[in-house]
């Protein structure tokens, strides 16, 4: 069997990605199409067309593009460049960063000329990055090319655009190859495979919790018995301690695989646990606990009926209330942000957004979850992890106070102007560090 890098090695790929007078194919024209090919995982040619479309260009194509009447009027027609076109193709896998409209759209092309359309096998960089990186909300190829320092100058220029997606696709083949990829198949649909914020194991394979030590960023472990039952679910900091207490535990239990998976904030690995503790042994939910408080609290979880012991109170159920309706933590993806109800953290309510892009979208999200909050008891704070779950809270806040925002509701429904203002000022003072997905498990 060929190793993942030769498996890769031996394909040839073209991006393509075509500037047109608009989306509709059968009226619509090409006015530019850039080309590159990567072979053997390097660029190694490109090649770049201005199109004479004999239509008129539209005005906002023309600021979209930067490509006027003026630019084309000495251009050949598509149909003198099409031999170059598919003789610089050939045979190879076909690439753009939205296959769904290239392809067909020069496939149109062909037909309109008596031609047949193309068969080459496609794949599509912008479908690759969703199945890559779960929950991005904007894959565009600008911002693909920010998050990984892709030189990309001109967007909405085919050849640069080209270049870029080349680029991409090179990172993407490499990150396969790095995660021993074993079939030419799992390129086309990587999905549950390569994901960029997890890493699964089963027992007998060559590694171990060593990678969690250099991870950057929280993280939940889940490990599994047989049948999948879930036997232990963890969310960590990544302290020596957590580490300990994980390694310990897949030393006294018979496991079968384990995932782990990134988060942009403790809170976030937190409340995707919390489905997990209420399954687990009175035993196992005290060593859990026990741990949880030694890492962030250096207190230990202890006493009879499992009550806590503290030199010093933390805060009592009277007091949770105060802390506020809604928080906003950082997503792991930058340039996004989560928020729960803070009184019910669960994954089914929560909201993922960018700001300001999605201002309305989280209004409207505020206002519906704001008039139920009293109605979604079944969601709470499991009973042995609220003192915990309020008591991290309030000290967070009180001790980094810019890593999230917690706030009543009473404040966006008064005055949406202070709530985004007091947004921007948790933006401000929260800039992301750790750089996912270019860092990735």
């Amino acid at each position: 069997m060929p190793s993942p890098k030769q498996l890769l090695k031996d394909l040839s790929f073209t991006i393509i990605d075509l500037e047109t007078t608009g989306g509709n194919q059968n009226k619509d024209k090409i006015i530019e199409i850039g080309m590159t090919k990567v072979e053997k995982l390097k660029v190694t040619e490109s090649r770049d067309f201005l199109v004479q479309p004999n239509i008129k260009i539209p005005e906002f194509i023309q600021k979209l593009t930067s490509i006027t009447p003026n630019d084309v009027k000495d251009s050949e027609i598509f149909e003198n460049i099409i031999d170059e076109v598919l003789e610089f193709i050939g045979d190879s896998i076909i690439v753009a960063h939205n296959t769904a409209f290239d392809v067909p759209f020069l496939n149109s092309e062909l037909r309109r000329m008596g031609r047949e359309p193309l068969t080459n096998k496609s794949i599509c960089t912008n479908l690759m990055t969703k199945y890559l990186i779960p929950n991005i909300l904007n894959s565009n190829l600008n911002y693909m090319s920010r998050l990984f320092n892709i030189e990309h100058k001109k967007a909405h220029r085919a050849i640069d655009d080209a270049k870029a997606t080349a680029e991409l696709l090179l990172i993407y083949l490499n990150i396969f190859i790095e995660k021993k990829i074993n079939k030419v198949n799992h390129i086309y649909y990587p999905k549950n495979r390569y994901e960029l914020d997890r890493h699964s194991m089963k027992k007998g394979e060559k590694g171990s919790l060593k990678f969690c030590e250099e991870l950057q960023t929280p993280f939940l472990i889940t490990i599994k018995g047989e049948n999948g039952v879930v036997l232990l679910a963890y969310p960590s900091n990544n302290t020596t301690e957590d580490i300990a207490f994980i390694t310990n535990f897949l030393k006294t239990v018979e496991w079968v695989n384990y995932t782990v998976r990134l988060y942009g904030d403790f809170l976030e690995a937190f409340i995707n646990f919390l489905p997990h503790f209420q399954r687990k042994s009175v035993e196992l939910k005290k060593d859990i606990l026990t741990n949880l408080y030694q890492v962030h609290f250096n207190k230990l979880y202890s006493g009879p009926n499992n009550k806590l012991t503290l030199t010093k109170s933390l805060d009592q159920v009277s007091e949770k209330k105060q802390v506020g309706d809604f928080i906003v933590i950082p997503h792991l993806v930058p340039e996004q942000l989560v928020i729960y109800p803070i009184h019910l953290p669960h994954n089914k309510l929560q909201l993922t957004f960018r700001y300001p892009a999605h201002q309305k979208k989280l209004i409207q999200y505020i206002n519906s979850k704001a008039s139920r909050l009293d109605k979604h008891l079944k969601n709470r704070v499991p009973a042995q992890l609220e003192d915990f779950y309020f008591s991290y809270l309030n000290q967070r806040h009180a001790t980094v106070g810019h890593t999230l925002m917690m706030f009543p509701k009473s404040l966006p429904l008064k005055s949406c102007d202070t709530f985004f203002a007091e947004l921007d000022k948790f933006l401000t003072n929260n800039i992301q560090t750790y750089r996912y997905p270019k860092d990735y498990i």
